[in-house]
């Protein structure tokens, strides 16, 4: 953030308020994201040992309790933030 205030000659304001007067968003997070979801179709049309262990579909028994989030279902939770 430090070089849009310097480009911007504004001293103290929130990352925010920098933010809508560059008229520009954070880009960081959804790069991330992007390349997770390449990688995620890369995995499953590999149909390896990865894909597997991503989708969490390992023969045995079923361990007690509440289920453990797989890869797959933490990346459908956080959808809702693309947006």
């Amino acid at each position: 953030m430090w070089f849009i205030r310097r480009i911007l000659k504004v001293s103290w304001k929130t990352n925010d308020e920098v933010l809508d007067m560059a008229n520009t968003g954070r880009s960081l997070y959804s790069t991330i994201r992007r390349r997770q979801m390449k990688f995620t179709g890369h995995i499953y049309r590999a149909r390896g040992i990865e894909h597997l262990a991503m989708t969490g579909k390992i023969n045995g028994k079923k361990s007690r309790g509440r289920q453990r989030t797989t890869y797959v279902d933490s990346l459908n939770d956080d959808d809702s933030f693309l947006s």
